[in-house]
């Protein structure tokens, strides 16, 4: 793994817990780089030694003159999630909060050799791809030991008589990074004696390899992707014909964490206009000349009764009415203007096939879905198009037109804004 060059006497944290690879990495940061880190310990409060840990990595601070900050952890808050990953959430976040408090330039974590390759084993064993499967990718935390083996990191401490706690859970099988280390490990130990050194370099070079393929995805996202309202519009071209087009589309999708496999957005990819899937957080939609890549946002089913103008704010969106004099109206496209004489009450839902309304201009009746398809809205911005409706009649498209019938005539004095907000 290639590391950052470290500016010397700058400001940093470090993770520690006590054991020997902080313990190292908190005196290699000292002895090489004239960095004297902020020591961040988390107890979790999950065994029994938890306390007297914390107590030693406080004695430990003291002695070796570090500052110390140390967060306590409320494991009865942990609700159902895995103990490992609710830890490292834990950890980080608290890492991240330290850092931006303290106006830190580095990171530090104490991972080595050993680490990244168990780390390996793990993501190989249960299906993981290029840019994950080296492990330890947040560049935002830095690895200084990361091409140490363990048994360099032992061998620095015993040579300087340096002390450390163990933790008991290091030993046990109860987790699977503990079965690779102590069952897996003398396996591959008897198979290939050099394993160790040749995994190494496999990590490596997945680890540049991940940077070249993301390199080269913001390459491809910078010139065909827009982000507009929380939405992502992934414009078509030449890289829809080539071999590599779905694992372009589907890489995108898991940059941004939109919950969608691979062969959902194959599906999507080779689809007709219209086709779309929905994942675990987001929909992919192929569009008119573009691919859509936005929240999945449930349908309102629900209906909003107005019984007054004034008291809106049981909707599920701000909306205002606006009582303005007739000579300071300004008409144009984004501003929706009616008569003040409005029917109520109004009865706000989604639209429904088989509406229909008269549009302001003209005469005759239009079914609402004509109306939105008139507009080119995508058919999942159209599923969430609101309208408002006075004994059965519609008299609005919220957001888009009003019916003829609310429109300002010539003997009104006032006339209403509506405002929505957000806009629909």
């Amino acid at each position: 793994m290639d590391l950052p060059e470290l500016l010397p006497g700058k400001k940093a944290v470090l993770g520690f817990s006590g054991g020997v690879d902080s313990v190292v990495l908190s005196q290699l940061l000292v002895e090489r780089y004239n960095i004297r880190p902020y020591l961040l310990h988390v107890n979790y409060g999950l065994r029994e030694e938890a306390n007297s840990d914390e107590q030693w990595c406080r004695w430990y601070a003291q002695e070796h003159r570090f500052e110390i900050i140390v967060l306590k952890a409320h494991p009865e808050e942990r609700e159902g999630e895995n103990v490992q990953n609710w830890a490292r959430n834990i950890r980080y976040d608290f890492f991240e909060k330290q850092a931006k408090e303290l106006g830190v330039a580095y990171i530090f974590t104490a991972h080595h050799a050993d680490d990244r390759r168990e780390s390996f084993l793990m993501n190989a064993l249960r299906g993981s791809g290029l840019t994950s499967v080296s492990g330890m990718n947040n560049t935002r935390f830095i690895r200084p030991m990361a091409n140490m083996d363990k048994a360099e990191v032992l061998a620095y401490a015993k040579e300087r008589g340096l002390s450390w706690v163990e933790d008991a859970s290091n030993a046990t099988l109860k987790y699977k990074r503990n079965q690779i280390r102590h069952q897996l490990s003398p396996v591959l130990d008897q198979v290939e004696p050099r394993w160790k050194g040749g995994l190494k370099k496999t990590v490596d070079n997945l680890y540049r390899d991940g940077l070249l393929l993301k390199g080269l995805l913001k390459g491809w996202s910078d010139q065909f992707v827009t982000l507009r309202n929380g939405e992502h519009y992934i414009t078509m071209g030449p890289w829809t014909e080539e071999s590599y087009a779905q694992v372009l589309l589907w890489r995108f999708c898991l940059s941004i964490d939109a919950g969608l496999s691979f062969e959902e957005a194959g599906h999507v990819l080779r689809g007709e206009i219209g086709q779309r899937t929905a994942g675990r957080t987001h929909l992919l939609i192929k569009d008119r000349g573009q691919f859509i890549v936005g929240p999945n946002i449930p349908i309102d089913r629900k209906e909003y009764t107005i019984a007054t103008l004034e008291e809106l704010g049981h909707l599920p969106f701000e909306l205002q009415f606006i009582a303005t004099p007739k000579a300071e109206v300004k008409f144009g496209p984004d501003k929706e203007w009616m008569t003040t004489n409005v029917p109520l009450p109004l009865v706000i839902r989604t639209w429904r096939p088989g509406d229909k309304f008269v549009p302001l201009g003209m005469s005759g009746t239009k079914k609402i879905a004509d109306f939105l398809n008139d507009l080119r809205l995508p058919r999942h911005h159209k599923e969430h198009v609101y309208v408002a409706a006075y004994e059965g009649k519609i008299l609005w498209v919220l957001g888009h037109r009003i019916d003829d019938s609310l429109k300002v005539a010539e003997g009104d004095d006032m006339a209403y804004l509506a405002v929505i907000n957000p806009k629909l």
